[in-house]
């Protein structure tokens, strides 16, 4: 697969797609062929994510590395097919591209990308959006676990979270019965507990919450404020009150109160 053979199948915005081909057909990817195949190798990504970023140099609007990632995702499609990995998940993985420049334009008013931090995983081979979720090998000092992660997209509903949890034990047992012990973990702020408090019994935030075993209240973080209230701004009084969460949430801070990205086992995931 090629660089706009992907962008078609994930719907890339048009303006983007523009730019990202005025770049491609002018840069050597045989300049950054070992980092973006370093991507494949957890323990390395990092630092290759590193190396590239010093080659690519300035990048002001994110189309350099954008381009990198893309290519290193059309050419990660061999890699799939060979593990028999259906081309529906790699292509549902892959709109993680279009939604992170949306969510980004959103937020700031400019179509730039900004999430290069987080791509390697999707580039690398480590993350697959199944359903609702996205579920990635995750290396920690124990072994390997599978992190669960939430996208802006996602139907939070307790029915389709069951669909991708069934989805999810099907996909690893099939592409990667290594894993087939491994735990479920999540990070977020969305398993603080402190937002039982903010919530009404239904919410499905809540029903996420009550699957999940906590075992680190976690780290406060102001991440939640990028995601719930959609803005990068950090004035709590300006952030809007749309919601009931949000106006539970603006007055926690506004109090003095933290948001905690908490540490969660997932109670039944085999």
């Amino acid at each position: 697969m090629n660089i706009a053979t992907l962008c078609k199948l994930i719907n890339l915005q048009p303006s983007v797609q523009f730019r990202v081909f005025t770049f491609s057909e002018s840069f050597d990817f045989s300049r950054v062929e070992k980092q973006l195949i370093e991507f494949r190798d957890y323990e390395r990504m990092s630092g290759a994510l590193e190396e590239l970023r010093e080659v690519l140099g300035e990048d002001r609007e994110g189309m350099k590395i954008l381009s990198c990632m893309l290519y290193a995702s059309a050419c990660l499609h061999d890699v799939t097919r060979e593990k028999g990995i259906d081309d529906a998940v790699f292509i549902d993985t892959m709109k993680c591209y279009p939604r992170f420049l949306e969510e980004t334009r959103r937020m700031t008013g400019t179509l730039c990308f900004d999430r290069w931090w987080w791509t390697t995983r999707q580039a690398g081979g480590h993350l697959f959006r199944i359903g609702a979720l996205e579920y990635e090998m995750k290396h920690t000092g124990g072994g390997i676990v599978i992190g669960m992660h939430i996208p802006s997209d996602a139907d939070f509903s307790p029915a389709s979270v069951d669909a991708s949890l069934r989805m999810a034990a099907s996909f690893f047992a099939a592409h990667y019965p290594e894993l087939s012990g491994a735990e479920y973990r999540c990070h977020s702020w969305l398993l603080d507990p402190q937002l039982r408090e903010m919530l009404s019994e239904n919410s499905h935030i809540l029903h996420f919450q009550k699957r999940f075993a906590i075992f680190d209240e976690g780290e406060a973080s102001d991440e939640c404020i990028e995601w719930l209230f959609q803005t990068k701004a950090k004035d709590y009084a300006a952030l809007p009150e749309q919601t009931s969460l949000q106006r539970n949430v603006r007055r926690h801070l506004l109090s003095g109160g933290v948001i905690r990205n908490a540490y969660g086992r997932l109670k039944d995931y085999n």
